[in-house]
């Protein structure tokens, strides 16, 4: 079995025994379903809709999910790579196992009500705006956190000194403060 290694995360790849698939084959909602052990690559789910499905053993290479809503979903061993999620709408989707992103655009992108603790995020451009989301024990480190809002939800993650000033900004912003010099 083999297993893509990204920070902590140690994910399951789909099985060798099936080519990549370059087209999505289930319907638009998908609904109460599992996607399971299948290498997508150049998929376009742009606009499409997943309510409460399991994406299990998957990984999607250069993939579209542009403006993809996802509702209730869990993610158990799934790897995201070069993917786009910009204008995306993740309402309560869970993290079950390890899961990572690499090299995604999430910009415009609304996570409400997730639970995507200990995903690993490396390289992306994380433009979100965080509705009551747990990101305990995830890994920003590496990422672009200019665009983001939301600063509460990224209590427990994990960043990198050189993000210390992306996450002032983006506190100046969220708590509408006013930074000015103290008259001498």
């Amino acid at each position: 079995m083999e297993t893509a290694r990204v920070r902590g995360a140690k994910v399951l790849l789909p099985s060798d025994d099936e080519a990549p698939v370059a087209s999505w084959t289930y319907p638009n909602p998908l609904e109460e379903e599992r996607v399971a052990n299948t290498d997508f690559r150049s998929v376009d789910l742009s606009s499409h809709r997943l309510v409460d499905v399991t994406v299990d053993r998957c990984r999607f290479r250069a993939s579209r999910l542009m403006g993809v809503s996802l509702v209730r979903v869990s993610l158990r061993d799934v790897v995201f790579e070069g993917c786009q999620f910009d204008y995306a709408t993740w309402t309560r989707v869970r993290v079950v196992s390890d899961v990572a992103f690499v090299g995604c655009s999430f910009k415009e992108t609304v996570f409400e009500g997730c639970d995507l603790r200990d995903a690993v995020f490396d390289d992306c451009a994380f433009g979100v705006d965080l509705q009551g989301t747990s990101l305990v024990g995830a890994d920003l480190r590496g990422c672009d956190l200019s665009g983001l809002s939301g600063l509460a939800s990224l209590r427990g993650a994990e960043v990198s000194a050189m993000q210390l000033r992306q996450l002032s900004e983006v506190m100046v912003r969220d708590l509408d403060l006013t930074v000015s010099e103290v008259p001498l």
